[in-house]
């Protein structure tokens, strides 16, 4: 099953959940236990995929139905959910047809299924139609879709209604498999049917328990273009069959029906949200609320920052700090900047290194600790570039970020050692700026702060870090 979302408006960001058949909700995301993918497409949709087989697929009605909840989160931080039921209808590909079913096929659209001395219970047994008036052709294909493994051939057989509009059975090939690669390859075609037989040696083999040969059928689209825009009338068709051999036997065929091949796996599209706020301690347990404001601290004193990822559950996100700086504004461009973290690393040209702190292991109150960044800096006052006076005002911390997603290439690890550093890749679009909750306010006596710094007595100024919730 697949079904694709279009690409959201800027300023909304949307959490996909789907419902498993005991109603409990959970975040979509790639689950290759569960058999769900996540992607986009080149026009920027997202597309999802779910496997019949997975966990959240249900049948109803003699059909597929994945229930999915969508969560938009708008711009004054309010939701708005909508819920809908995606239908796949159910495709028989070993059982025996329906009767009626069987007697509207015409004689000159039958596709023999096995030889003219072939039993009913055995013709039923591979899936197809038996009629016994009729000598020369008894047994044939009926189903929409008919898949057989057999000993050393795998046989796929395709009705022309098996999509709506109805197929056109020309546009029908076996990916990968025609006469040129596979010269045993065998195509029976009438107005109703098209029937592929080839080795299972023309198939992809697939590691299992025993051993697999897959092979997929698509229906190519004939497009239409007129001083740049395409039209098509054609149905899109994409089916995979894999015939699975045990060591001791056949193991039963398992089929699956899909609409597009899974794109490059990325998370869910949309605005990515961020936060920085400040720890009471280095155990990052409890943060400065808003009753909690000013906080006066002393120079050199440690403030511990923390930036983190809102409202995402997806575990393959890793959050990167690319800079980190304070300015004397709310702005993050402003001209007097102060730079904390640079490429990534403690800024090597302060005399008190920023230091990156640990995040820990999941917990319940932070279950995807791949989602925070933290960081400790020591307290400090700007001063005027000519008299180096202390300058009092506000002071903002302001960082650029952007998300990863481990892969065999790339880990998504930062190395701040010197003999090697390298960055990781950005995987979700440009960076992104976030500023602290609250500025920084400097207060004290110039005079002692410069005299007592001149006479090198070892005592720290009397200038304080006074914290303001913005």
């Amino acid at each position: 099953m697949q079904f694709s979302l279009p690409s959201l408006l800027d300023d909304v960001a949307f959490v996909l959940s789907v419902i498993d058949p005991n109603g409990k909700p959970h975040y979509l995301h790639n689950n290759s236990a569960c058999g769900t993918w996540v992607g986009q497409d080149s026009a920027g949709s997202m597309t999802v995929g779910a496997s019949f087989d997975g966990c959240f697929i249900k049948e109803e009605a003699g059909e597929h139905v994945m229930t999915i909840s969508l969560e938009e989160i708008l711009r004054n931080e309010k939701s708005r959910y909508r819920k809908k039921d995606i239908k796949c209808p159910i495709l028989p590909a070993m059982d025996a047809p329906r009767g009626e079913d069987c007697s509207a096929i015409p004689n000159a659209d039958r596709i023999p299924c096995a030889n003219t001395s072939v039993s009913k219970e055995l013709c039923a047994s591979v899936g197809c139609c038996y009629t016994q008036s009729n000598s020369d052709n008894p047994c044939y294909y009926g189903n929409q879709l008919t898949a057989q493994c057999t000993e050393g051939n795998m046989v796929v057989v395709v009705s022309k209604d098996i999509t709506l509009p109805s197929l056109i059975l020309d546009s029908v090939s076996v990916v990968g498999v025609d006469p040129t690669s596979c010269p045993s390859l065998a195509i029976s075609k009438t107005n109703s049917f098209v029937g592929f037989r080839f080795p299972l040696s023309c198939s992809a083999v697939k590691a299992s328990d025993g051993m697999s040969y897959e092979s997929t059928l698509v229906a190519s689209k004939l497009i239409q273009t007129w001083q740049g825009s395409s039209v098509t009338r054609d149905s899109t068709m994409r089916l995979t069959v894999r015939c699975t051999y045990g060591k001791t036997g056949m193991i039963p065929l398992q089929v699956e029906v899909v609409t597009l091949p899974p794109p490059p796996p990325v998370s869910t599209p949309g605005p990515l949200l961020l936060e920085m706020r400040i720890a009471t301690d280095g155990a990052y347990n409890s943060y400065f609320a808003d009753g909690d404001y000013p906080v006066v601290k002393v120079l050199r004193e440690p403030v511990y920052l923390e930036v983190r990822i809102l409202n995402r559950n997806d575990p393959n996100l890793v959050l990167i700090l690319d800079n980190c700086w304070a300015s004397n504004s709310a702005s993050p461009t402003d001209y007097l900047q102060w730079p904390v973290l640079f490429n990534r690393c403690p800024f090597p040209g302060d005399n008190y290194l920023t230091q990156v702190m640990p995040v820990g292991t999941p917990t319940q109150s932070m279950p995807f600790p791949a989602h925070y960044q933290r960081f400790m800096v020591s307290t400090f006052t700007f001063v005027a570039p000519d008299t180096q006076v202390a300058l009092s005002g506000l002071v903002f911390f302001h960082c650029s970020a952007s998300v990863c997603i481990p892969s065999a290439r790339d880990s998504c690890s930062v190395n701040c050692s010197q003999k090697k550093r390298r960055n990781a890749d950005v995987v979700l679009g440009q960076s992104l700026m976030v500023t602290s909750d609250g500025p920084v306010i400097f207060s004290g006596n110039d005079n002692t702060a410069e005299s007592e710094g001149e006479m090198g007595t070892g005592h720290f100024p009397e200038v304080h870090w006074c914290l303001v919730k913005a």
